[in-house]
């Protein structure tokens, strides 16, 4: 489908790159529209350039986009939490005091820390 893959040649590329540095990555399309640009580049779709910027910062990185999805951070990484649901109250003041919650219809239970009431 479509037309074939041409290589790129140098003019293109340094066409590319002089048209992300004046429009910025992303504009692909205003890059072709520039008549700085657009002689040169005229052969070549905003799927092209993008393709292309890609690469041209892939192979900069001198990273594989296997070792890229490896190093990069997971986004919706779990935080392990301990096993038997301990909490850690080393932080906690021990001279603070502490004061009950209000309870409606019920009693309060000592969950085991120590408090003063006052």
């Amino acid at each position: 489908m479509g037309a074939p893959k041409q290589k790129w040649t140098a003019e293109e590329e340094s066409a590319l790159k002089a048209g992300v540095a004046k429009h910025g990555a992303g504009k692909w399309s205003t890059i072709l529209r520039d008549p700085e640009f657009s002689t040169i580049l005229k052969l070549r779709s905003n799927v092209d350039l993008k393709d292309k910027w890609r690469n041209i910062n892939v192979a900069s990185s001198g990273l594989g986009s296997r070792q890229r999805v490896r190093l990069a951070p997971r986004r919706n990484q779990l935080v392990s939490q301990p096993k038997d649901n301990s909490v850690d109250l080393t932080a906690v003041d021990s001279d603070m005091d502490i004061e009950p919650l209000a309870v409606s219809g019920g009693t309060l239970q000592n969950a085991g820390f120590k408090t003063k009431f006052q």
